[in-house]
């Protein structure tokens, strides 16, 4: 009886120390999150490979200023002619092609454009405005009222 009282102190002993030395290496392993707050990083890049990279995406991202895709389910008509009723020579462009943006036809809801991105890449014409939309704002229509 009195082996089972000391075998049994020494195991509540021993995970009682178990718990409380996993409490610890948690407690001081892991930050506080008033400490994980207070860690700030530079706002100025200072490394010259980094700004490099930097320059080069904001060089793109102007190259890719007059950039819009079809914002379409299916297809997007490339027409010939800046309205609804020209037929001749049409062509189905793909979901999310990209278009660049030549001209804006004036009085209308069309846009002269090239196209620069699928199997039609560089072929020139018409599409409608309201299913284009500005490359990387996928939901924000070219004639849309925001």
């Amino acid at each position: 009886m009195l082996k089972k009282l000391i075998v049994s102190l020494f195991c509540a002993l021993f995970v009682a120390t178990f718990a409380s030395m996993c409490f610890m290496t948690l407690y001081f392993l892991l930050p506080s999150r008033s400490a994980s707050a207070s860690i700030s990083l530079p706002s100025t890049v200072k490394d010259a490979e980094t700004a490099s990279e930097n320059a080069s995406t904001q060089e793109e991202n102007t190259e890719n200023a007059d950039i819009y895709v079809a914002d379409v389910y299916e297809s997007l008509t490339l027409r010939t002619e800046p309205n609804a009723n020209s037929h001749q020579g049409d062509i189905s462009l793909a979901q999310m092609t990209h278009l660049k943006m030549l001209e804006k036809v004036e009085g209308t809801n069309y846009a002269y454009v090239e196209v620069a991105s699928g199997e039609y890449k560089g072929n020139t014409g018409y599409v409608n405005t309201d299913y284009i939309a500005r490359l990387g704002d996928h939901t924000v229509r070219v004639n849309s009222e925001e």
